[in-house]
């Protein structure tokens, strides 16, 4: 399932990421657990955390970040 899919304060792995060096320069890597925090209207950005950080992700890099929800 695409990131951009995820329900807000759902938590989710990280399974695959795009060949995208400022998703590795924030620190993301596959394995990774993240909470979505919002989603924003209109096709805007998703907000992730990620430990104690939050991040806004583009709406199309976050539909070709691949999770899976965990509890």
């Amino acid at each position: 399932m695409a990131l951009y899919q995820m329900k807000k304060n759902c938590k989710c792995q990280i399974e695959k990421l795009p060949c995208n060096h400022l998703l590795k320069c924030l620190g993301m890597r596959e394995g990774m657990t993240v909470c979505v925090k919002s989603r924003q209207p209109l096709g805007g950005p998703i907000v992730i955390e990620i430990g104690k950080r939050s991040f806004a992700i583009a709406r199309d890099v976050a539909e070709e970040i691949v999770v899976r929800e965990v509890n």
